[in-house]
C-alpha cells in the first residue's frame, strides 16, 4: 500500500531499520517499507508491504515494540506514526 508523505527528506534509515529488524543484516530488499520517488517532486511515497513475498516480509507494524523500529530512525516522526495507523486500517478493511 502506498501513502503520500511530502515531508519526507528521503533518507531511507527506515528502510535499513525495518531490514534489520527483519534479518538482523542492512538491506533495503528484506524491508517491509520501501520509499519511492514522487514524480511530481513533492516528496517521497511511503510503501508498505501488506503481504510476504518471500524476500519481503509483511509490515507488522512491529506490534512488540513501543515504538516501530522505522519510526525510531525518522525524522518525521509523527507522519509516519499517521501513515502507520492508516495502513493498519486499511489492512483491516481488506
Amino acid at each position: 500500500m502506498k501513502f503520500d508523505m511530502p515531508t519526507c527528506g528521503g533518507c531511507r534509515t527506515c528502510e535499513m531499520a525495518c531490514s534489520y529488524k527483519h534479518t538482523k543484516e542492512f538491506s533495503y530488499l528484506n524491508s517491509s517499507i520501501k520509499i519511492m520517488d514522487d514524480e511530481e517532486g513533492r516528496g517521497f511515497y511511503v510503501w508498505l508491504s501488506d503481504k510476504g513475498d518471500g524476500k519481503t516480509k509483511a509490515c507488522d507494524g512491529c506490534k512488540k515494540l513501543e515504538i516501530p523500529y522505522c519510526v525510531q530512525y525518522c525524522k518525521q516522526k509523527e507522519e509516519l506514526i499517521d501513515i502507520l495507523r492508516q495502513f493498519d486500517q486499511m489492512k483491516e478493511i481488506h
